[in-house]
């Protein structure tokens, strides 16, 4: 299962910031491939707390046989928070109307976000 972790699924990571500039996870892995996208946080043991994953044409996600506790931000086209669940309950699917994205990070790194914050993930560091 090892092959499936996410940051062997997707390209170099990049920081995620928030609108201010503030560093949120330092690593942001991005899932666009349909196979990372599938697999998300599944096969990843837990991330660590400088890190995260976003993942594209997303509207929902859940948090089903997740090891560790996760918060989720749903983001529009233009990387605006339309909603934020910190932490997600074990068990549980979410979504939001509208959401183009999700970020996924460590219960409590999105915890201070509100709709309307803005969210970017640069190039690799």
């Amino acid at each position: 299962m090892g092959r499936l972790r996410i940051d062997r699924l997707t390209g170099p990571p990049g920081p995620l910031t928030d609108g201010a500039g503030r560093v949120l996870a330092l690593r942001c892995h991005t899932a666009e491939r349909a196979i990372a996208r599938l697999v998300g946080l599944l096969a990843t043991p837990d991330l660590a707390s400088d890190e995260a994953l976003l993942i594209t044409r997303c509207s929902s996600v859940h948090s089903l046989g997740l090891r560790a506790p996760i918060g989720v931000a749903f983001l529009d086209h233009q990387g605006a928070v339309l909603r934020v669940v910190d932490p997600l309950p074990r068990w549980r699917a979410v979504g939001a109307r509208g959401a183009a994205s999700a970020v996924e990070a460590r219960a409590g790194v999105l915890a201070g976000l509100g709709p309307g914050d803005v969210l970017r993930v640069a190039g690799p560091a």
